[in-house]
């Protein structure tokens, strides 16, 4: 079967058609993915490429006038409950610049290219390309950036993200270091908060080599007349300025962002989400194959992002690399995504997960979860002697 995500691009002509897609093959790229992968669908080629059965994300752009396109289109793709985005330029009037068959759906509002990266992480959202949740570390020194840490922290709530902020996200009666390091293990993204004292500080030193080593990317926002820490593996620098700033202030905790500068930032957060999730993902790929490759193991990456590893009885195992913490979605996410590629298939699934950093008491959940559930998961400092085993 010729498996491919199908991006639907229908409704009203936009202005910002290019960028969207220069974006998103960016990303794909990013992610370790072929473009063969991709079918890109229009209203021209809809009937000839079209597939109900692969997984779809359709982008529908409305328009001021009230005379709405392609609408038959969208009511078969409403019946294949395909996933569809309402695009308007003002979410205020978003009732009068999409069809009433679409009224239901929250809408997104495309405004200008700030506006792009946001929209591109929803498509890889809907294709199970990122992963749903968005999680966000900020990592700071108090005495130097209290105030911003908890803009920042406001900000990417309210575009949706799930923001770690020490003095916000752990409840009373948690062990502080441990629920830290879950989360820090946890994250897409860390936003570092580079402040001339940052290093200084024993926590933000252990955070900034904590996320070294698990390859999550980084954004650095280094503050006037201070350097980047090159310490960081996968790190993006953001020199701020003065202009930068409300107030003259930069150098202590009440110092605080512009809203421009912010907006800045959430959407350099969302262009570095994806290459540092696909960074993480590859090293759970490459230790893995390590291993199968050590024990004379057959074991195939496949297009889309799963390992296929044959046992000594000849049957297919499906093995996804799985980013952070294993939830529950994610094991609904990979059984639907085998059984799309190749329903045939009567394979085992599991799920590839690195349990260091994570708190004992979640990963004998997922051992409970084992015993429950069709989908099992396996620890990677644990799967070379998995391979053995099968």
């Amino acid at each position: 079967m010729n498996f491919k995500y199908q991006l639907i691009i229908l409704g009203s002509k936009s202005i910002f058609k290019d960028e969207i897609l220069k974006t998103f093959w960016t990303h794909i790229e990013d992610l370790g993915l072929s473009k063969d992968n991709i079918q890109l669908i229009e209203e021209s080629n809809f009937d000839k490429n079209y597939s109900g059965n692969s997984p779809a994300f359709c982008l529908y752009f409305g328009n001021e006038t009230g005379s709405f396109e392609d609408i038959n289109l969208i009511e078969k793709l409403i019946k294949d409950a395909t996933l569809i985005l309402p695009i308007v330029n003002n979410i205020e009037k978003f009732g009068g610049q999409c069809p009433k068959l679409l009224a239901d759906i929250n809408g997104f509002q495309l405004s200008s290219n700030d506006d792009v990266e946001k929209l591109v992480s929803i498509i890889l959202e809907g294709f199970s390309l990122l992963r749903i949740s968005r999680r966000i570390f900020i990592s700071y020194k108090r005495d130097e950036s209290s105030l911003v840490a908890i803009q920042l922290f406001e900000q990417l709530e309210k575009n949706g993200f799930d923001v770690f902020l020490d003095t916000h996200s752990i409840r009373p009666s948690e062990p502080f270091q441990d629920e830290l390091w879950q989360r820090l293990a946890d994250t897409d993204v860390v936003v570092l908060l580079n402040t001339p004292g940052f290093l200084k500080s024993n926590w933000t030193t252990q955070e900034l080599a904590k996320a070294n080593s698990m390859s999550i990317g980084i954004l650095q926002l280094i503050w006037p007349s201070h350097k980047m820490e090159r310490d960081a593996e996968l790190s993006i620098p953001l020199q701020l300025n003065d202009s930068d700033f409300g107030n003259p202030k930069f150098k202590d905790e009440k110092s605080y962002l512009t809203d421009n500068t912010i907006s800045t930032i959430v959407s350099q957060v969302e262009s570095l989400r994806a290459r540092s999730l696909a960074s993480r993902q590859d090293n759970l790929i490459s230790e893995f194959m390590s291993y199968a490759a050590k024990l004379g193991k057959n074991a195939d990456l496949q297009p889309e992002r799963f390992i296929t590893v044959k046992a000594t009885n000849g049957n297919a195992i499906e093995i996804i690399p799985t980013v952070g913490v294993p939830q529950a979605f994610t094991y609904n996410q990979s059984e639907e995504l085998i059984y799309r590629i190749d329903s045939k298939r009567a394979s085992k699934i599991f799920l590839l997960y690195d349990q260091r950093n994570i708190r004992d008491k979640w990963i004998n959940h997922l051992g409970w979860l084992d015993n429950h559930l069709p989908v099992k998961t396996i620890k990677i400092t644990e799967s070379e002697l998995w391979l053995s085993k099968i």
